[in-house]
């Protein structure tokens, strides 16, 4: 048994196979698995740099005041 769908869209109607359905969903779940790890890797590494930045700055400062007092 076929089933005909009819998506509307801004343009003229889309007439779409199950087949290309199927393969669009399979393409979205892989985009959206795909921009969870990007966002989760871009996160990482600004809270990477953010880290390494605050670490540097704490060194600086304790450095200054062993040497200047010790």
């Amino acid at each position: 048994m076929y089933l005909h769908v009819t998506i509307k869209t801004k343009g003229p109607n889309m007439n779409l196979s199950p087949r290309t359905r199927i393969l669009l969903l399979i393409v979205g779940i892989f985009w959206i698995t795909l921009d969870q790890e990007t966002y989760s890797l871009v996160a990482d590494l600004g809270t990477e740099f953010i880290t390494n930045i605050i670490n540097k700055f704490w060194t600086e400062i304790l450095t200054t005041i062993l040497f200047r007092y010790a």
